[in-house]
């Protein structure tokens, strides 16, 4: 048995495969090195730019505090509330060109801010702001449902309703004969 030849045959192939790994691993490392930011992973495994670009976009929901600049008197009903937990958006939805409008009307008086309109009773509306004496709204959170927490105070709405001896029990405003939004005094 020729040891030479077996030893250089299966070293042939070696050297091929060995040669592929390599090849294969500093191509990798190249395009690695030419796609990847200069800054990635100097703040984790992100791109530490990014922080500052995503800062810079408006954001797309308004906090209550934006709301409550001008709407003071709402934040004092809130107070005590059940409700002051829950943001303006969720019932009233994103406000964005209206709190924009409001701003204006901040720098130069006499600047138009369009009031809220009436909600199409459609949460993925695209109202801006909207007006929600609709028992939809108050329904969403409200309805007993499966997995509900005891805690939460969750209604069958034909058993409240006909409870409270509400008038109009097909009425959108039902809710709003003995609650109000803000403060539903529960």
């Amino acid at each position: 048995m020729n040891w030479r030849l077996i030893f250089s045959r299966d070293t042939r192939h070696l050297r091929i495969v060995v040669f592929l790994i390599v090849a294969g691993g500093a191509g990798a490392l190249y395009v690695r090195s030419q796609v990847m930011p200069t800054d990635f992973g100097k703040r984790g495994p992100y791109r530490a730019a990014a922080l500052t670009e995503e800062a810079a976009h408006p954001s797309v929901l308004q906090s209550d505090a934006n709301c409550l600049k001008c709407h003071a008197d709402v934040e004092e009903e809130r107070a005590e509330s059940p409700h002051k937990t829950v943001g303006c958006v969720h019932c009233h939805g994103n406000g964005r060109q209206h709190i924009a409008e409001a701003t204006k009307a901040e720098k130069s008086p006499g600047h138009p801010i369009p009031p809220a309109e009436d909600w199409d009773g459609d949460f993925r509306t695209h109202t801006d702001l909207f007006i929600t004496q609709d028992r939809a709204t108050c329904l969403s959170c409200h309805t007993s449902v499966v997995g509900m927490p005891d805690f939460f105070p969750g209604i069958n709405v034909a058993e409240h309703l006909d409870e409270q001896g509400a008038e109009e029990i097909k009425s959108r405003n039902v809710c709003f004969e003995c609650h109000e939004g803000h403060s539903p005094g529960l």
